[in-house]
Parts: C-alpha cells; sequence; structure tokens
C-alpha cells in the first residue's frame, strides 16, 4: 500500500480546498471594499440595522417584485382603449359596440406572457443563477425592469389606433422581458432575505402583497373621480416607474450598510468559506419537498378560482343600476378587500409562525380547496350549470377575505419555515425552488381557472 501517495493526495486536495477558501475570502473582501464596508469581515459583533432602514428596504423590494404584474392587470381600461376597434363603419347607434379581436384577447394573451416567461426564469435562476453574482443579478434585472416599464409608459400618450398590431407586438414582448426580469429579481431577492433573521423574509413577502392593495386602491380612486383611461394608466405608470427606479438605487446602496453585508457575507454568523460548500440539489428536495408541495398547493388553489371566477361574481341584484354594482363591486372586493386579506395573513403569519409542523402545513393547503366550489357558488355571471348558494354580498365578501387571509397566511410561513429546514449555504437555493414551486402553482391554477370558468 502506497502510504506516500495517499498523504500526498490528501495534502494536494487540501492544498485546493484552502486554495478555493482563500479564493472564495478575496472575492468577498473585494465585494466588502468595494461598499466600503471592510470592518465587516473582522468584527465579531453582529452590525445592528439603525433605524430599520433594511428592513424598509425589503419591504419595497419586495412591493417592486410584483409591480409589474400589479399595475398592468390593474390598467385594464386602458388596454381596452387602446385596443378599441377605431373603425367607424363597423359602429353605428343601432348595434351595440362589441369588443374587438385584441380587446377580447389581450388579457388571455398577457396571462401567458407573464405565467410562462415567469416560470422560465424562476427555473433557470435556480438551477444557474449561482453562476452570476448575487449583486449583478438584482441590479441587472431591475434595470431592464425599469427600461421597459419606461418604453410601456411613454407609449401611454403616443397615438396607436393606426398601428395596433405593431403596438400589440411591442406590449407583448416588453411584458416578456418585463416578466423574465422581475422573475430573476424575486428568485434573487428571496435568496437574500433567506440569509437574514426571518422577519426580512416576511418583510418581501408582505411587501409583495402591499403591492396589490397600493394597485387596488389606485384602481379605485380613478373609478371615483372618472379619470379617463389613458390618464389613470399614465398615472399607474409613473408610479411603477418611481418604485422600481427608488429600488435600483435603494439595492446600490445597501451595500454601504454594514448590517447588509455582514449578513450577506457572513451568513446570520457563519464563516464566508461556508457558504462556498456545495450544494446538492437531491439533498435540499430531500429536506424541503413537502414545502414546496404546500406552496404549490397554495396558489394552484388561489389561481383555479382568483380572478378567473371571482372576476365574474356581481354583487346581489337589489344593487342594481348603482355605482356599486357597476363601478365599485369588482374593484373594491375583488381585488381591495382580497389583497388586504392576503396582506393580513402574512402579517399574522411573522408574528406567530404556527403551526411549524411540515405535514399540517401540507393539509391546511390542501383543505383550502374547499374555497373552490363556495367561490363557484356565489353570483359569478353567467353561468348556465351550477346554482347560486351564496346570493348576498356579505356571504361572498366573508368567503372572499378567509380565502385570502389562509392563502398569505400559509404563503409566508411556508417561505419562512422552509429556509430554516436547510443548512446555510443551501438557503438561497431552497429560496430558488420554492419560489418556482410557487410559479408552478399560479400556472397550473391558472390553467384550471379557464375549465372552471365553462362549469359555472
Amino acid at each position: 500500500m502506497d502510504t506516500t501517495g495517499s498523504i500526498n493526495n490528501e495534502l494536494n486536495v487540501e492544498a485546493v480546498e484552502n486554495e478555493e477558501e482563500l479564493l472564495d475570502d478575496s472575492e468577498e473582501r473585494e465585494l466588502v471594499t468595494d461598499s466600503c464596508s471592510t470592518k465587516v469581515l473582522d468584527t465579531s459583533e453582529q452590525p445592528r440595522d439603525k433605524y430599520k432602514i433594511v428592513y424598509i428596504l425589503f419591504y419595497l423590494f419586495g412591493i417592486t417584485s410584483l409591480v409589474p404584474w400589479n399595475f398592468l392587470i390593474t390598467a385594464n381600461d386602458y388596454w381596452m382603449y387602446k385596443f378599441r376597434d377605431v373603425n367607424p363603419k363597423n359602429i353605428t347607434m343601432f348595434t351595440e359596440v362589441r369588443k374587438s379581436q385584441f380587446q377580447a384577447e389581450f388579457t388571455s394573451y398577457l396571462n401567458v406572457a407573464t405565467a410562462i416567461p415567469n416560470l422560465i426564469f424562476l427555473i433557470l435562476n435556480s438551477l444557474y443563477g449561482h453562476l452570476v453574482s448575487m449583486k449583478s443579478r438584482l441590479q441587472g434585472s431591475l434595470f431592464i425592469v425599469t427600461v421597459a416599464f419606461l418604453v410601456t409608459t411613454a407609449l401611454v400618450q403616443v397615438d396607436t389606433d393606426d398601428w395596433q398590431n405593431g403596438f400589440f407586438i411591442i406590449t407583448m414582448v416588453t411584458v416578456v422581458v418585463m416578466t423574465a426580469a422581475s422573475a430573476v429579481f424575486i428568485g434573487g431577492l428571496v435568496g437574500i432575505a433567506s440569509r437574514f433573521s426571518k422577519e426580512y423574509m416576511a418583510a418581501v413577502i408582505s411587501g409583495q402583497s402591499l403591492g396589490g392593495i397600493l394597485a387596488a386602491i389606485a384602481q379605485i380612486i380613478s373609478l371615483a373621480f372618472k379619470i379617463s383611461p389613458l390618464h389613470s394608466a399614465l398615472i399607474y405608470f409613473v408610479i411603477a416607474d418611481i418604485m422600481v427606479i427608488t429600488s435600483l438605487i435603494s439595492y446600490a446602496m445597501l451595500y454601504k450598510i454594514d448590517f447588509f453585508t455582514y449578513n450577506i457575507l457572513r451568513g446570520s454568523g457563519g464563516i464566508a468559506a461556508n457558504r462556498h460548500r456545495e450544494v446538492s440539489m437531491t439533498a435540499i428536495l430531500k429536506k424541503i419537498w413537502v414545502y414546496a408541495f404546500s406552496i404549490f398547493a397554495v396558489f394552484a388553489v388561489s389561481m383555479a378560482v382568483y380572478p378567473a371566477v371571482t372576476v365574474l361574481v356581481e354583487s346581489h341584484p337589489v344593487t342594481k343600476g348603482t355605482d356599486w354594482n357597476n363601478i365599485f363591486f369588482v374593484p373594491v372586493v375583488n381585488y381591495l378587500i382580497f389583497n388586504c386579506g392576503d396582506y393580513s395573513g402574512r402579517l399574522v403569519a411573522g408574528l406567530i409562525l404556527r403551526p411549524d409542523n411540515q405535514w399540517v402545513i401540507a393539509a391546511a393547503s390542501i383543505l383550502r380547496v374547499v374555497g373552490i366550489p363556495m367561490l363557484m357558488l356565489c353570483n359569478a355571471q353567467p353561468r348556465k350549470h351550477l346554482p347560486v348558494v351564496f346570493l348576498w354580498d356579505w356571504e361572498y365578501i366573508i368567503i372572499m377575505i378567509v380565502f385570502a387571509f389562509t392563502n398569505g397566511y400559509l404563503t409566508n410561513i411556508v417561505m419562512i419555515n422552509s429556509t430554516r429546514v436547510v443548512e446555510l449555504h443551501e438557503r438561497e437555493k431552497a429560496s430558488s425552488v420554492i419560489a418556482t414551486m410557487l410559479s408552478v402553482g399560479l400556472t397550473v391554477g391558472a390553467a384550471v381557472g379557464m375549465l372552471l370558468v365553462h362549469v359555472l
């Protein structure tokens, strides 16, 4: 037995490992030097988040991560105006104005243009995101979202009546690019949040829901003041531009904050080299597959009826002809109340963090399927097969609040707990897997929702 060769091999392996650790450490030192926080590597005491600046910025990033979806959907009246039938020969005083082909199909195309790129790029980020530095991924994706949204904003005041085909193509391409960049940003954001204490992941998840509330409020205000579709869309998109640009600048400034760089480099106090250990996807999946299924179930169930079925629910017939019925019912109940319920659930979950048993969480996620038939039995119109059981507005609102609250509550529970059952260096990858399964749930739920509409 050649003991000398064995010893030499062991020494060579050790030397390579030491060299890799030195390389990793030098890369991190360069990062910290660039951020003027070299002392972070040498301190034995964790810096504090003074004035909760990092926490607040994580909230902002959470809001920004879903800005494209929230504000593009909210501007539905704008899209209907842009794609209206501009041929006067097709409109007479004796015929009902029908939707143009673009108007009828735009929402479906928009869903496809957001769902597919979101899923693909979340998967790519999960598999290959480690090949690009976190800072480059997040700053690059935010920059792309900013440019895409500025293009969308600029087209609001452009007369596109004579080239609706071209405008449609430009819009779809812009949405695809924007969604792909947002997916990379979301994947990286949850990865960063996983390196901090649970409150920071809760801030990101709650921020996503808060963005939906802001979009719904903007829509209701524009309806209340009877603002034109063009002006309301301009307001939506300018707000979105400001938020994305603010996030882009804020993220660059984060690397000047010792608390942030400490957690990025040390990962809650762990040694730097620990994060560069090999990450096995198989090992991670064995630890988090129950949580991955749970987040899939939560969003598959939610998207099966929201918004495909819920947007069809009408107020009680006694309110017919009122502004509540004609204008405000859907925006208030379907968007504002749902997002408020979802946001409340995420806030409460961040405080209670119960249950912590993964099987109980999975069971609760599956039990939410009860909400599907209950919402389908509300006053959704038109319908041919199912009876209306819950006709009154208050019945529908209570069902919607419970459905939304459980969606937000379980989302936060899963996102937080799934990163606590893996090793420190596995958290970023685990978070990416959970985010990917969330997107799969959205896609599957949306497909099921298209079928359930025909069951009504």
